[in-house]
């Protein structure tokens, strides 16, 4: 790598520091997680932690939705070398809060280290390598950090990004940084991308042909927890008859679209329908909860997850059939929500935001309704659009349409059932591909 550009990358990100504590105090307000565990952000640590396994895996998946696509990666690492030992490192306290929730008991028995991840100074990175002493490094899909890089080649240690996915817009900022990123394209050992059109933009970043697989996407190979299904089966029972849509991985912006779009069809939906609104980030959850009493549901009407999880089944059961919303206010039980609702409507898709996991609901087979606006999961939803799978839509005021109508024709809502369950099981074997690549 350049030196002399990785050491102006490297100024400039010490002179912008401040700037970074700053953020993570103003995002601390509404998520006091943010100002928690600073030091590990700086890479001190109060003992050492050099595992004694041979084989030390760094695992780095930023949020919530790289966590998610590591579980079958890091559960298969596991069966094939049961001494190995994961340091699991994350960006956002959601990340980590799901990580403690999926890899509990890794963590418990010692298998497994969690941090935050270092940031990319390279007194910073070269500190997290002496103290966890990683054998290889896995990248989560899109993070890629030049001085964290540059210290795994320096120390000879194979780093590699998997499930990656680089998009047309990100493709375009890369380039502007060309000379910086490209040679940090160069430093990885594998390249393991989700797609034909990733490995060619990968190229296109500077990466070489020698380093490129093409493995498929991890999230297909993704198992639904039996007992969130089995919880969500049992909420849906106490409704009864009542049909349920869930918006879920709602971005900001995108309730109130809902909201404003919602009264011109509801006569098209069954009678009772209930709605359970799913925001992605826990921040957001009192400003939901407040768009929605604005909206006009007051009292009995509206109850939030955590409050229904707090009664006993008597009482939980009458508020939830009072309730026409519910607010999904609880983290880590996605496929709870996904288990009880009749359609999904995925969030993120609805305003330029690039979309987030309907994988996770077509895999249970829930017919899942979405926007235009899917530049994360482009292959996949085009792929999902071409076997019949998921139902792409213009708008909100289309998506509701569709929606009304796939819960009011038993036939095409059988149908997109059977095609959800098919087209997730035709993708699946990319943990296996992706492993054979990395070990």
């Amino acid at each position: 790598m350049d030196a002399l550009i990785l050491w102006a990358y490297s100024a400039l990100l010490f002179c912008l520091q401040p700037l970074g504590q700053i953020y993570l105090l103003w995002r601390a307000r509404k998520q006091p997680e943010y100002a928690r565990h600073w030091g590990e952000r700086f890479a001190f640590y109060l003992k050492k932690r050099i595992a004694p396994a041979s084989r030390r895996v760094w695992v780095h998946a930023v949020s919530l939705g790289e966590t998610r696509a590591a579980l079958p990666l890091i559960e298969a690492l596991y069966a094939a070398q049961p001494d190995v030992h994961v340091i699991l490192t994350h960006t956002t306290p959601t990340g980590r809060a799901a990580g403690q929730s999926l890899f509990a008991a890794q963590l418990a028995d010692g298998r497994m280290t969690q941090v935050y991840v270092p940031y990319d100074l390279y007194t910073v990175v070269a500190r997290f390598f002496r103290t966890f002493a990683p054998t290889d490094v896995w990248v989560m899909e899109t993070e890629v950090w030049p001085n964290m890089v540059a210290a795994a080649n320096r120390r000879g240690v194979r780093i590699s990004l998997v499930n990656g996915r680089l998009s047309v817009k990100s493709l375009k900022q890369t380039l502007k940084l060309s000379r910086l990123m490209g040679a940090a394209y160069r430093g990885f050992y594998r390249i393991c991308a989700q797609t034909e059109a990733d490995a060619a933009r990968y190229v296109q970043a500077g990466a070489t042909a020698a380093q490129l697989v093409v493995t498929g996407n991890l999230k297909f190979d993704m198992k639904a927890p039996v007992d969130q299904v089995d919880q969500g089966l049992v909420l849906k029972r106490l409704l009864g008859e009542r049909s349920v849509v869930v918006l879920s991985s709602t971005r900001e912006g995108e309730e109130a679209l809902w909201l404003a779009s919602l009264p011109m069809l509801a006569s098209a939906f069954p009678r009772g329908l209930q709605w359970w609104v799913v925001p992605r980030h826990p921040q957001r959850f009192d400003d939901v909860e407040r768009l929605l009493i604005d909206a006009g549901f007051l009292g009995e009407r509206l109850v939030r997850k955590s409050e229904l999880d707090a009664l006993p089944e008597g009482a939980r059961q009458a508020r939830m059939q009072a309730a026409q919303v519910v607010l999904g206010d609880t983290m880590g039980h996605m496929f709870e929500y996904y288990a009880l609702a009749d359609v999904v409507m995925m969030g993120g898709a609805w305003m330029p935001l690039g979309g987030q996991n309907f994988l996770e609901p077509l895999s249970i087979g829930k017919p899942t309704v979405i926007g235009v606006h899917t530049y994360n999961f482009a292959q996949a939803a085009a792929d999902a659009q071409v076997a019949g799978a998921l139902v792409q839509c213009e708008d909100m005021q289309q998506g509701l349409e569709v929606t009304a109508n796939l819960l009011t024709h038993g036939a095409r809502y059988a149908q997109q059932q059977a095609r959800a369950i098919d087209f997730c099981a035709m993708h699946q074997g990319a943990v296996a591909k992706t492993l054979r690549c990395l070990l």
